[in-house]
């Protein structure tokens, strides 16, 4: 599992909505916990095309097979922390950039910066409906082990991913808690 926390936000801006909703019982934990929700949603939205531009998995495939959950939380005096948890089972190398030949040759790559590797002893199988590449344990034929690459909260903890992430939520907070203040002194905030 991999966790993106935002302690945080607003910085010089809590201040000024502090000061334009102190009248309003509620208003800035309204404001800031709904822009929060709203940067950790962009950012989970984005999170599958930051993972495709590090890893060699399609956006679709990441958000296909990633589990995310979002906490906000705070006090009355505005919000304190957001988290963004991933979680995913390992993904079979197929999903990743993988070639195979009908002579058996197999090579695969996971990252987008590395190289392309060779796998000797790896084959590609269709067991149980299910393609896959396989790899022997011992010298004899059986058992084979499944391949697998990284799993989606795996690829979460890149650190490129992670200053992305963050940057796409201060960057979405910064320009969403103008209207929700707007929304707050309308009576919207409800």
């Amino acid at each position: 599992m991999s966790v993106i926390r935002i302690d945080e936000v607003g910085g010089k801006g809590l201040d000024r909505v502090n000061k334009l909703l102190a009248g309003v019982p509620g208003g800035v934990f309204k404001a800031t916990s709904a822009a929060l929700k709203r940067a950790g949603d962009t950012a989970k939205t984005k999170a599958g095309q930051f993972a495709a531009a590090e890893y060699t998995i399609s956006k679709g495939d990441f958000m296909h097979n990633v589990n995310e959950k979002t906490r906000v939380s705070g006090d009355s005096g505005g919000v304190a922390s957001m988290q963004i948890s991933f979680a995913g089972s390992v993904l079979p190398l197929l999903t990743f950039n993988t070639k195979f030949s009908r002579d058996g040759h197999v090579q695969t790559q996971v990252k987008r910066n590395g190289g392309a590797a060779s796998l000797e002893h790896a084959f590609v199988a269709r067991i149980f409906g299910q393609t896959a590449v396989f790899e022997r344990v011992g010298a004899p034929r059986f058992p084979v082990e499944q391949k697998y690459g990284p799993s989606t909260g795996h690829m979460m903890q890149n650190e490129q991913v992670i200053e992305k992430m963050e940057q796409t939520i201060l960057e979405t907070y910064e320009t969403r808690i103008e209207h929700e203040i707007l929304r707050v002194l309308n009576g919207w905030g409800g």
